[in-house]
């Protein structure tokens, strides 16, 4: 699908120079990434902007190095890795190489994956900054999102986190599913597929520690698109009442919002997971939304909203 409603985006912003990893520019990967800037951090590892000597392209690395005093035992490494060199598609995030470096403080191997670097914003930078999409913009954002997610869930994943800040904004390329740290196989036993994510995005199924399948993802999509679309999140309450609430009704769903647009996120909402769509099924509703705009319309910049 063309990318025309992401283009002209603005950059994200750029971390200091240095960082609390203990790594700074110049440090060699496995004698080819050439670590840049600091460019993020999560619970579990930082992320560099990087050169690889190869190619001269520009990656991301990501070191699991306790960021914010989380232990990675190297687990959550190869569980990302895992998942994302099971799926090859354009609105995932694809994986370069994976290994481990030693830590220059301490020389403890700590596990690393390069990445594909994405040049935007995240989604939820982006609304910080811009607001609420135009239904149009939304709609090829929402294509991009679930041509991922089927991608995700063919290969026999479940994502677990879906949420703006793990929704990167590609110039020329469409929006990309990243962060697969929290990813786990279908293929195990359901046991092991234990409720997590961010809680302003959770299905009711991870609010009640029930069994988890592909239409949680969909749930907290669906949560992610209405929130660009209102500007603002839709169960934004306390924790308490947040994590009831999702599991007794569904979100607010403003009647302002196009009539296509309403059916669809009460659907992707839906208590029951049996009644969601699937991700080809959403796909395939959002990509009707976009090209029933008007021309004019379906080549908005998303920082026009």
């Amino acid at each position: 699908m063309a990318a025309s409603a992401l283009g002209h985006l603005s950059q994200a912003p750029s971390l200091p120079r240095t960082d609390t990893s203990g790594f700074s520019p110049h440090v060699l990967i496995d004698g080819r990434f050439c670590l840049d800037e600091p460019i993020g951090r999560g619970t579990a590892a930082y992320v560099w902007r990087a050169t690889d000597l190869a190619t001269l392209d520009k990656v991301a690395v990501k070191i699991f190095s306790s960021p914010l005093g989380h232990s990675p035992s190297g687990r959550e490494a190869a569980r990302e890795a895992e998942a994302l060199g099971a799926v090859s598609n354009p609105h995932v995030v694809q994986v370069i190489a994976t290994g481990t470096v030693g830590h220059p403080a301490s020389g403890v191997q700590t596990p690393y994956l390069v990445l594909e670097l994405v040049p935007g914003p995240n989604l939820r930078q982006h609304l910080a900054g811009s607001g609420a999409l135009p239904p149009t913009a939304a709609a090829q954002l929402g294509t991009d999102l679930t041509e991922g997610l089927a991608a995700i869930h063919a290969a026999d994943y479940l994502h677990r986190d879906i949420k703006p800040s793990n929704i990167l904004l590609a110039p020329g390329t469409g929006a990309k599913v990243a962060d697969l740290g929290t990813a786990v196989s279908t293929l195990l036993p359901a046991r092991s597929a234990s409720s997590y994510g961010s809680l302003p995005y959770m299905s009711p199924e991870q609010v009640t520690g029930s069994r988890l399948t592909p239409a949680t993802d969909i749930y907290s999509l669906g949560l992610v698109l209405l929130e660009a679309l209102a500007g603002r999140r839709a169960f934004d309450l306390p924790q308490v009442e947040s994590m009831v609430a999702r599991t007794v009704r569904a979100p607010e769903i403003p009647s302002t919002l196009p009539a296509g647009w309403r059916s669809l996120i009460t659907a992707m909402t839906a208590l029951s997971p049996q009644e969601r769509p699937t991700a080809e099924q959403c796909r395939r509703a959002l990509s009707a939304l976009f090209e029933d705009a008007p021309a004019g319309f379906r080549d908005m910049d998303l920082n026009a909203a």
